[in-house]
């Protein structure tokens, strides 16, 4: 199952990374780390339902089993829409609950404690420590990326790898910025990783989508926020684990 992901091997760093918050400063993690090249595909989505992902509750958190009993979740939300589904689309319509569970059933199979990112995870394979504006550089190019800033203007999701020559990150990580906003481990208000806190309101999400038509929401270092249970068109995400 491993082999069905590229990973990108991040050495750990020194010092702090810039949001568009003043007032957050994030640490650059210490430790290595591997992180998913591309986001979760339709594709590899589909290994956690033929595995009866959402049947199985140990998979799931307190909060998001009760999430998905109540709402009678099956599958994403987008599932059967063709303008969503191919093969090689970044899975949408998933809730950060979903991409948890996704994690845990990932762990099992592989053996490593698979996760998303956090926030400073995240933030470091976009942009390394120079503080660059975007995964290629500080200059705006709508080119490089799957957005509707004008002259670009998109209604869909992209094939992963239709950027990765163009629009990757110092360590080679692509996608970081449009296509989809991914999913962190962090909760938006406090800051911790912790994935079973009852009380969180918002997780973060990082790297702007294919809808956004305001350059600054296409920074490595914005900020975004949904509740965990939204399902929504411009949300995915990746994976990354630590040996």
């Amino acid at each position: 199952m491993l082999s069905q992901f590229d990973w990108i091997e991040i050495s750990g760093g020194r010092g702090m990374l810039k949001t568009s918050e003043a007032d957050i400063m994030l640490q650059i993690p210490n430790e290595p780390y591997r992180i998913a090249k591309y986001p979760v595909t339709n594709a590899q989505f589909a290994q956690f339902m033929k595995a009866d992902g959402y049947c199985s509750k140990n998979w799931w958190t307190q909060q998001g089993w009760q999430q998905q009993k109540k709402n009678g979740w099956e599958e994403p939300r987008y599932w059967q829409d063709s303008k969503w589904n191919s093969s090689q689309q970044p899975v949408v319509g998933v809730s950060w609950y979903e991409a948890v569970a996704f994690c845990h059933w990932l762990s099992e199979v592989t053996g490593k404690t698979m996760r998303l990112p956090t926030e400073s995870q995240w933030q470091y394979a976009a942009q390394s420590d120079d503080g660059r504006a975007y995964p290629w550089g500080n200059d705006w190019d709508c080119a490089r990326c799957n957005n509707s800033v004008k002259p670009c203007s998109s209604n869909i999701t992209t094939p992963i790898t239709r950027y990765a020559d163009s629009g990757s990150s110092p360590f080679d990580v692509v996608d970081m910025i449009g296509n989809v906003w991914e999913w962190c481990q962090t909760d938006y208000d406090t800051h911790t990783n912790d994935m079973h806190n009852k009380d969180t309101t918002f997780r973060v999400l990082r790297g702007g989508s294919w809808l956004d038509t305001d350059v600054s929401w296409l920074r490595c270092d914005i900020r975004g926020k949904l509740y965990p249970h939204d399902r929504s068109t411009i949300a995915g995400f990746r994976i990354c684990f630590v040996e």
